[in-house]
Order: structure tokens, then sequence, then C-alpha cells
């Protein structure tokens, strides 16, 4: 609580003095002896004539404290800006339906590599997984196979990004299917250029792609390498993670390479666990301080003042000039 104008607190003392001063000029009446009258007891309206300055001096005090314009105030912040927009893009193609990945973890022995990805991203997201969580940050979810699919948008409302993460799933497709062929393979360029379009305008000091895939990039307009290119002028660093096996269907060169050439860096997971302790360092890696403008809302609460200054003058008045009148 605060004054905004306590200026006006200079008078409370002036008010008690005036009153005070006024109530000691008493009206006399030409009597030959006093001492009968002394010798009378007091009434009970004599002795409540005595509350009648403290009636004044209340009600002018109150007044005052009007004045001086009484507050009470909210403490609130404001973010002026998210600390690291990320876009999460995963790899689901065919490939990832194999179950090599270590299980141990989730205690299942029919996990897919998707399944654990998912798992391990959720505790990339949720404070209340494995890992810190990102509550300040914008998320979004893109995943890929032949074709690009954006899931969620750059948003702070993760609890929704994390039910599209469970509708990630690998594409059902007949093999032998010619129209289905695409869905067969891996663009990793295309998914690389939407998240830097998603990111380009992100309001946040810092724009990553944690990109995961267990495959090479066979399809798609865009090259990896040209979309690497485009996120390095746009300022966006990637990481890019392999899952599996180097030389098993992995092109761990193309991806190390987008890493590198954005600022980012490459790294592999061959099981769970190693995956999850690269989602971590790559959460350590991607912090950045949150700016917020702090300030107090404040509520005027000089009505009640007025309202009981007024009252209490009245009332004042009131007895003082019916039935506690005083001699002129």
């Amino acid at each position: 609580m605060r004054f905004a104008d306590p200026w006006w607190l200079v008078l409370l003392p002036v008010v008690v003095l005036v009153v005070l001063r006024r109530r000691r000029r008493k009206a006399t009446v030409l009597h030959s002896s006093t001492a009968a009258l002394r010798a009378l007891p007091k009434t009970f309206a004599q002795r409540i004539r005595k509350v009648l300055p403290a009636l004044e001096i209340l009600g002018l005090a109150a007044l005052v404290l009007a004045l001086a314009r009484p507050q009470a105030g909210r403490a609130d912040s404001v973010v002026s800006s998210y600390g690291v927009a990320i876009e999460l893009v995963i790899d689901k193609s065919q490939s990832m339906v194999e179950t090599d990945l270590d299980p141990d973890r989730f205690d299942r022995l029919d996990e897919t590599r998707l399944d654990v990805v998912k798992k391990v991203v959720a505790d990339f997201v949720d404070p209340d997984g494995d890992m810190p969580g990102r509550p300040d940050d914008l998320l979004g979810l893109i995943s890929f196979a032949g074709y690009v699919d954006a899931h969620c948008p750059l948003t702070l409302d993760h609890q929704a990004l994390l039910q599209l993460l469970g509708s990630v799933v690998v594409p059902r497709v007949n093999p032998r299917d010619p129209s289905a062929r695409d869905e067969l393979m891996t663009a990793i360029g295309d998914a690389l250029v939407t998240a830097i379009d998603r990111l380009s305008d992100a309001p946040a000091e810092s724009r990553v792609v944690v990109l995961l895939s267990d495959g090479e990039s066979n399809i798609g307009e865009a090259s990896p390498r040209a979309a690497a290119e485009a996120a390095k002028s746009a300022g966006i660093k990637v990481y890019t993670i392999g899952v599996g096996t180097p030389g098993r269907g992995l092109d761990e060169a193309t991806l190390r390479e987008v890493a590198e050439i954005t600022g980012g860096a490459y790294f592999n997971a061959r099981d769970a666990a190693s995956l999850a302790r690269v989602y971590a360092e790559i959460d350590a890696l991607e912090r950045s301080e949150i700016q917020s403008i702090q300030f107090t809302r404040w509520r005027e609460l000089y009505l009640p003042f007025v309202l009981a200054g007024i009252g209490l003058l009245l009332v004042h008045r009131l007895l003082a000039d019916t039935r506690f009148r005083g001699l002129p």
C-alpha cells in the first residue's frame, strides 16, 4: 500500500491542533457561585460530549488521508521476449519402426525407434519429465518421411504440442504400390526448409532446429546442404541427431555437415539412454535468460476515506447542533 500524494499528510497534526485549540475557547456564564454545580453528578450525555472533538478530528483526518490518495498495489510482470524458439523435427520414415533401440528405459520389448524418440522428446518438452522442460520457450513440431507434416506451430502451449506429438506415426504404405514410393523415402532437406520458414519471424533471442533422422536424404526439392546454408543465413542453428549405426542406412556425414554449417552440433544415439543424454545436452546448450517487464498495478482506495470522513463530520455536526449544543 502507498500514498500517491503523501504531502497532504502534513495537514494531520494541523487538524489536531486547530480542533483542540478551538475547544479550549469555552463560553462563560456569570454566576454567583459554581460550587453547587460542581457537586452535581455528571450525566451520560456530559460524558459522551467529550467524544465530540474526537469525531471531528477523525472526520477531518479521514479527508486528509483521502487527499493523499491511498492505493493498494499488485505486482505483475510481462514477458518481453522469449528465450529460445525451437522446431522439433522428427523422422517418421519406414525404418523408424525398427525395435533396435534399448527398451529397458521404458520396460517394454516392442518399442519402435519412433516410440522411443517420442518419449524422449516428451521429456525434453514437459517440465514434469526427466529433464527441466522448456516452459518459457516457443516450441514447434514437424515430422517427415517422403513428405513433410507441420503438426504444431511455435507455441507456449506445450501440452497441446505433446498431444500432437502422440499423433506422429510412421505412414502405413504398401511397398509394392508405385504410388506409395515417395512415402518410403526421406526428405531431410524439405523438412529443414519448413522448420527454417517457421522460425524466420520467431520473437526469440535464439532460434534452433533439432532434427532427428535414422536414414539418408533421398527425395525432396531442397538438398540438406542448401537448406543448411539457408539456415545459416537466417541465423538459425541446427542440431542433428542420427539414430542407429553409421553406415547401416544412416547418412551420418550429411547430418554432421548440416550441423557444422549452421554452427550447431551432431550427435549419434544408438539406444534410448544415449538419445536421452543427447536431448539433455541440447537442453543445456540452448538456455537463455528471459527478459521481462515488472510493474505494479495500483488500485485507488480514497473513496472509503471520503465517505468515512464526511460521515463522521455529519454525525459530529448533528450532535453538536442538537443534543450537545453549547452556549453561544
